[in-house]
């Protein structure tokens, strides 16, 4: 009897949450392989969640073009790269999740991702890292390796 309406919140709270939070995933290890020009290349994923009322107006979280690109940029420019290169951008509006509650309050996550590339020092420091990793232990999305 009062399940539904306590999932109900519990999922509005979840979201409202996470509303505006930017996750991000940087792929660094290219099996020796360069980008452009001979020189190394990480790949940076920005991923951010938001919420609209009435499936179209932007309530929560910056989730136009600009305010993705303002948030990857700004977490590539801390890690010293440079020459960035937008590959792909993409959002999904999620208002057909639970009708007609997600009618009201609609998440949306939208994602850019770009190609750059890594300072030196940042590019010799997750090198290092990687050959350590590679000499003899397990990574958690090979489980032959285990």
């Amino acid at each position: 009897m009062y399940r539904r309406p306590i999932v109900t919140l519990g999922l509005l709270s979840l979201g409202l949450s996470g509303s505006g939070c930017a996750f991000y995933s940087t792929a660094r290890e290219w099996n020796g392989l360069n980008g452009p020009e001979g020189k190394p290349t990480y790949y940076m994923t920005t991923t951010k969640v938001g919420m609209n009322l009435l499936i179209a107006v932007p309530f929560l979280g910056d989730m136009g073009i600009s305010g993705l690109t303002r948030d990857l940029t700004k977490e590539i420019a801390a890690q010293g790269g440079n020459d960035i290169r937008i590959v792909q951008g993409d959002s999904e509006s999620y208002f057909y999740g639970w009708p007609p509650f997600t009618w009201v309050i609609t998440p949306v996550i939208s994602t850019v991702a770009a190609q750059y590339q890594p300072s030196p020092e940042t590019f010799a420091k997750d090198q290092a890292q990687l050959e350590e990793e590679g000499a003899g232990q397990s990574r958690w999305y090979k489980p032959w390796s285990w």
